[in-house]
């Protein structure tokens, strides 16, 4: 399937793996997210949509458990990585339907300011591909935190995104977690990439972050 320019978003870590490698290095570096991941999903085929480099995909292979990871982007596809890879958009899954035993994405695909035709789109294809009543899990910003008060505009949920994942069935989790840094120049150098000149600001190396976990099976 040749995937059309308009359904891939643009990403930064293919044209810059440097300041990617900061990124998930330090983002929930203590890894509660991960943990949380690790703790509900189930065993069986699993599809992360929205992979990126298979960091997450990576942590949590286990012997019962097959992540497949799906990425739009060849620039950011690490085939060093044990995993099954799928170039592909979560608009237009490339599998068949009911094969899922449960489905995640990581800040990839589910923006909030994308609109709901994309996200709907998305979410339609999840349901298509998944088992009957399985688990899926959908992490993004929450917002109202101190990562997100270094942005000029709100970057989290608002009540009128928890309402729309609410109507789709799905239960939101809050995980409190931080970013984590080895230096406040390598902060600056992410915040600044993330935020401008306000970014740049930056004088501390643990900074509070919010994340939301939307859940559903």
């Amino acid at each position: 399937m040749k995937l059309k320019e308009e359904d891939i978003i643009k990403f930064y870590g293919g044209e810059n793996p440097e300041l990617f490698e900061i990124e998930r290095r330090c983002m929930d570096r203590d890894g509660k997210v991960l943990e949380y991941l690790q703790n509900n999903l189930p065993f069986g085929k699993i599809l992360d949509i929205g992979a990126g480099n298979g960091y997450t995909a990576e942590k949590l292979q286990h012997p019962q458990r097959q992540i497949i990871a799906l990425e739009p982007d060849s620039k950011m596809i690490d085939p060093s990585k044990d995993l099954i890879w799928i170039k592909g958009v979560a608009q237009s899954l490339p599998f068949h339907d009911k094969i899922f035993d449960a489905i995640y994405s990581t800040w990839a695909f589910f923006f909030p300011d994308m609109g709901t035709e994309m996200i709907d789109k998305g979410v339609n294809e999840i349901e298509r591909v998944i088992k009957p009543n399985s688990k899926i899990f959908i992490v993004d910003n929450a917002g109202d935190d101190e990562f997100s008060s270094f942005s000029e505009k709100y970057i989290g949920n608002t009540k009128q995104d928890f309402v729309y994942w609410d109507q789709k069935g799905f239960k939101k989790t809050i995980i409190q977690t931080h970013f984590k840094f080895d230096s406040v120049n390598e902060a600056q150098r992410l915040f600044g990439f993330y935020f401008g000149e306000k970014g740049k600001l930056v004088n501390k190396t643990d900074i509070e972050y919010n994340v939301a976990v939307y859940e559903k099976g």
